[in-house]
């Protein structure tokens, strides 16, 4: 059940990352992490789950991370059209600004 948090971390963080270098976003590292709560009954499905992007970079444009998340929910992230019939997806993220030295 893990690596199909995994699976779905790993394909909408390809999927956001490319799309914010393809934006020309100036950002300097990503993390994705995934929250998950399951079904109490057997086959004990995923039911809500949470995926917070991080992005740190120099600035990032608000609106491009949006858009990202956006197309990866609902054009190329695979992992989620998968996951999505069973449970709840969220997106949540957060922006750090790196200093320019």
């Amino acid at each position: 059940m893990e690596l199909t948090l995994i699976s779905l971390a790993g394909c909408t963080a390809m999927d956001v990352l490319s799309i914010l270098q393809k934006k020309r976003q100036e950002v300097t590292d990503f993390a994705v992490r995934v929250y998950a709560e399951r079904a109490e009954e057997h086959p004990k499905v995923y039911t809500d789950i949470v995926v917070e992007y991080v992005v740190t970079g120099r600035d990032i444009d608000p609106a491009a991370v949006e858009r990202a998340i956006a197309l990866s929910e609902t054009k190329y992230c695979a992992a989620q059209a998968m996951i999505r019939p069973t449970a709840k997806i969220r997106h949540t993220y957060h922006i750090l600004e790196v200093e320019t030295t």
